[in-house]
């Protein structure tokens, strides 16, 4: 029976994927294919974001991707991703490895394809699928980058603030992509994943205080009137994400926040801010204690190099040195990067 329901389910894959597939690899999907579907459902969707997300992925996502095709893909190249990491047999993640960028690859042109048929009159369940495509776009962007260099935004401080915001921008464009189709709708299958713009709670316990850490940042004031204010703007969104309860109250505020502020970030790291990447360090302290499989290697590396190019700076004012160390004293408290 087990063998029977295996080889109906190759059948099917087989069906949904013999279009976007060709040759060989369409019509021989193996149990590792079977594998990672059923392990993405079990396992994998278990471990994206929040309760709220993981319940999106959990029960909407898996019956979405029997429609469409773009969403097996995606979600079979994600949980392929998973497993080679969870793998400790070097035959068994190449063959994960292999099984990822196909359908990666697949995944990504059926989702253009798809995406460039939409409209203003796209139907509710498709719309629905196009913004889950970007948000398993964005779980998966952030798994191919994890070795940044320590040296990153030293040797080249563009090209690296280029791969440390591509999953911001992919982010920022799912609002931008529900409000050109239409789904922000009460009838809309991931409204739970969209909360309201979070606000701080009364009571915050912390220490050290993340609202003092912040405040520091804050007063540095090393840019012009404009970018001044724009890192309290981001200070502002980013203050009710930083106490210890905010893991567990708001998870995704805190994985969305890249999405919400690029604009704003992206310019102050153009112009070169030390208070941008100072708030982004904090950030993804928060994010790395939610220890996202998808997401703590890759912050991890990134918060080393922004230390090592913080630490390279000529200090801009006389409280600079201070603040650097309130900053990096914050960070180690809540987390031990390992050297």
């Amino acid at each position: 029976m087990h063998d029977l329901s295996l080889e109906m389910i190759q059948l099917d894959l087989g069906k949904l994927l013999g279009a976007s597939l060709q040759g060989r690899t369409a019509q021989n999907l193996g149990s590792d294919a079977v594998h990672a579907l059923q392990h993405f459902r079990n396992v994998t969707s278990k471990t994206l974001g929040g309760k709220a997300m993981q319940d999106v992925m959990y029960e909407y996502v898996p019956l979405s991707a029997w429609q469409q095709p773009f969403i097996m893909h995606m979600i079979m190249a994600l949980s392929s991703a998973h497993l080679r990491r969870l793998s400790n047999e070097s035959h068994r993640g190449t063959s994960y490895a292999l099984l990822e960028a196909v359908h990666w690859q697949h995944g990504l042109e059926n989702y253009r394809a798809a995406l460039s048929t939409a409209g203003e009159a796209t139907p509710q369940d498709f719309g629905d699928a196009l913004v889950t495509g970007t948000l398993l776009s964005i779980f998966y962007t952030n798994c191919l980058v994890e070795n940044m260099s320590q040296d990153a935004f030293i040797i080249d401080y563009d090209a690296a603030v280029d791969a440390m915001t591509a999953p911001f921008a992919v982010s920022y464009g799912i609002r931008a992509l529900r409000m050109a189709l239409g789904t922000f709708t009460p009838s809309s299958a991931l409204n739970s994943i969209f909360p309201q713009r979070c606000r701080s709670s009364p009571e915050n316990t912390d220490v050290p205080d993340p609202s003092v850490v912040l405040e520091k940042i804050c007063r540095l004031e090393t840019g012009s009137e404009d970018v001044n204010s724009l890192v309290k703007k981001v200070s502002d969104r980013l203050a009710p994400m930083m106490p210890f309860s905010a893991i567990d109250d708001q998870p995704e505020n805190i994985l969305s926040f890249g999405g919400i502020v690029y604009p704003d970030i992206r310019l102050l790291l153009e112009r070169r801010s030390p208070e941008a990447m100072m708030l982004l360090l904090c950030w993804f302290t928060s994010l790395a204690r939610m220890n996202q499989w998808w997401a703590k290697a890759r912050m991890e590396a990134q918060s080393k190099a922004i230390r090592r190019y913080l630490s390279t700076l000529i200090p801009p004012t006389t409280s600079w040195s201070e603040c650097l160390a309130t900053v990096f004293e914050f960070i180690d408290s809540r987390i031990d990067f390992d050297e």
